[in-house]
């Protein structure tokens, strides 16, 4: 019964895919047994061990990807491409040429959740989808296809000499009976099948000359080689007009993928994502290429990826999920340098620093759409300051996580971002300047686009009465933010946000300061004031207190009247009337407010900040501000 398989023989039992690692015996136990390799990593008990010996690996990594199994297990019946097509898209009762040159059957009624359901309405739809002929989209995965036979294809194994010509001559005469019933797919999924060489899917694609779009996701392949006759027409011939190319979860090398995509002179999508990877030894020969897809893997910085500079046609690429963290390997190398990318996905990764974010514009010049959340960097940040701090620290950018940057934004984002630079620099020293500016390249260009930043080491108070009209400056307000001792407030519990006692109530003021673009909005400046505080924006309330002092309205009395009338202009106004001093009208005013303050007669003036597209400009005037921050009141 072992004798039926071989190393590499893909097997599917119970609709679970496997790939043959080891055949024979297992430590003390009685006869033979399969080593398998599940394409599902979860499914094994272990990795290919028993009992402290080692008798297989694993392409996976995984610690539960192996099982021995018995080799009289009842596997799945393997189908060839035709009889898939014909399982998959002919009507019940349609009859098609197998393999073998017997009929194919189905007569199969549709279940949906285990019940028949009547078939109202399906006769034209099944009508069309017989018609072969006419196809242009065909998707096979998981049909458990072996090849253009039921089988692989038979250059593989101890075949006598004879009975391989046999076989080798019917895969040939198949090519045209491929040709006749389908010659028009333009994309073919053959994911997650029993294909293992690389001339199964050849001999299958060479009768479709219109097939622009392949996936073979998931398949694992044992040899790439095409090993016959007339290979090198095959190799040429099979994919001449193939523009994209799905190798997801294949776990082949770098290398064996440079050599798959040789004979591709038309390639511009590649897509090699869940294969463990970490390193590109060597370029494409793909010139066409345009898109690579690279997700999953184990890349952890450029360096593994400098190969990919000598792709012309490069523009964008993939990393979601991999393992990065930094811009080189190693600090004595030059980093390369990716001259035509335009779209670079980062999302997922390990980048722990802005540094990171800061220097990719040098290694990608023409960076045009990034994509990067889900980093360690930002996991303290709000989404409002994530999409702030990077889109400032790289000019070139129009899109930032699917979002397009409007110009509105690019100038709020980078005022605030040379505000953040002007507070580190002024708590720091002079000595230290040159090194604060390594983490911000673009300090200089910005200040160059909205001029001079003044740095204030020094607290001065007349500071703002010199700022100059149209200077960076004159374009930044420095708020003061606080939250008074023993302020409470209701915020709107949900399933989603459980109140703390210190959201709820301060024992202390707690104040904070930053310089923020008067452009910005008080709904992006109740984001920013949500992470100083850690309170969720939705639920802040900002007060700005003017410091300007107003009337508090109420009835005059008499002696209201008696003190406000205007005096005659022949009465003296000389205190006690002994010749006192003569108190100037201002004076006088000055004293009379004073004294109403006092008894509680006026209130200062407070402008509560309220979500809309109007600047925080519109109200506050100054350069500074002074503003509190307050929880709202529950309203249920």
């Amino acid at each position: 019964m072992a004798s039926s398989f071989y190393l590499g023989h893909r097997l599917s039992w119970q609709g679970a895919l496997c790939t043959v690692r080891y055949i024979g015996t297992v430590g003390k136990t009685r006869g033979e047994w399969l080593g398998v390799e599940w394409d599902d990593p979860t499914r094994g008990k272990h990795s290919g061990d028993h009992e402290g010996q080692w008798y297989f690996y694993c392409l996976s990594k995984s610690l539960t990807a192996a099982s021995f199994i018995r080799p009289d297990r009842q596997f799945d019946q393997p189908l060839s491409f035709l009889e898939a097509l014909h399982k998959k898209y002919a009507s019940d009762t349609e009859v098609g040429p197998t393999a073998d040159g017997g009929q194919l059957v189905t007569d199969e009624p549709i279940k949906i959740s285990g019940k028949v359901v009547e078939e109202v309405g399906f006769e034209k739809i099944k009508q069309q989808l017989a018609a072969f002929h006419d196809l242009r989209v065909v998707l096979l995965d998981g049909l458990c296809v072996a090849g253009l036979g039921n089988t692989s294809f038979p250059w593989f194994g101890a075949l006598e000499e004879g009975l391989r010509e046999q076989h080798q001559n019917e895969y040939l005469a198949s090519w045209d009976k491929v040709k006749e019933t389908c010659p028009n797919i333009i994309e073919l999924d053959l994911s997650r099948n029993l294909l293992e060489a690389w001339a199964d899917v050849a001999v299958i694609c060479r009768g479709l000359q219109k097939l622009e779009i392949l996936k073979v996701n998931g398949n694992r392949f044992r040899d790439l080689f095409v090993d016959f006759t007339d290979s090198e027409g095959l190799r040429d011939e099979a994919f001449p007009g193939l523009k994209q190319l799905f190798l997801d979860g294949t776990y082949l090398s770098w290398d064996e993928i440079v050599f798959l995509t040789l004979p591709l002179p038309s390639l511009t999508e590649l897509s090699v994502q869940y294969s463990s990877l970490s390193t590109i030894p060597q370029p494409l020969q793909t010139p066409t290429l345009t898109t690579l897809g690279l997700a999953y893997n184990e890349f952890t910085s450029f360096s593994a990826l400098r190969p990919l500079t000598f792709l012309p046609s490069l523009m964008a690429l993939s990393l979601r999920s991999n393992k990065v963290t930094s811009l080189i390997s190693d600090s004595s190398e030059t980093a390369p340098i990716f001259q035509s990318l335009l779209v670079l996905d980062l999302s997922e990764n390990l980048i722990t620093s802005f540094f990171f974010i800061s220097h990719l514009p040098p290694l990608f010049p023409n960076l045009s759409s990034l994509r990067i959340s889900g980093n360690p960097v930002f996991a303290t940040l709000t989404n409002e300051e994530t999409y702030i701090l990077t889109l400032a620290r790289i000019g070139s950018l129009n899109i930032l996580n699917y979002s397009t940057i409007k110009p509105g934004e690019r100038t709020n984002a980078e005022l605030y971002y040379l505000g953040k630079i002007s507070k580190e620099l002024s708590a720091s020293p002079v000595d230290r300047e040159r090194d604060i500016l390594v983490n911000h390249p673009r300090y200089n260009e910005l200040c160059a686009l909205y001029g001079p930043l003044p740095i204030r080491r020094e607290t001065d108070p007349n500071d703002n009465d010199n700022i100059q009209e149209n200077t960076l400056a004159a374009r930044l307000i420095d708020f003061t933010f606080y939250r008074p001792a023993n302020a409470v407030g209701y915020p709107h519990i949900t399933s989603f946000f459980q109140p703390t006692a210190d959201y709820l109530s301060t024992e202390k003021s707690i104040e904070k300061s930053q310089r923020i673009p008067r452009s910005i909005t008080p709904y992006h400046l109740k984001s920013l004031v949500g992470r100083m505080f850690s309170l969720p924006p939705a639920h802040i309330k900002l007060i700005w207190e003017t410091g300007e002092w107003d009337p508090v309205g109420r009835k005059l009395g008499v002696d209201d009247e008696e003190r406000w009338s205007v005096p005659s202009d022949d009465e003296d106004d000389t205190g006690d009337g002994q010749g006192g001093l003569v108190q100037t009208t201002e004076e006088v005013n000055a004293e009379k407010v004073s004294t109403e303050r006092e008894k509680g007669k006026w209130a200062q003036r407070e402008v509560e900040l309220v979500d809309g597209t109007r600047q925080v400009g519109f109200w506050i005037e100054g350069q500074t501000a002074r503003v509190r921050v307050e929880v709202r009141e529950k309203t249920w």
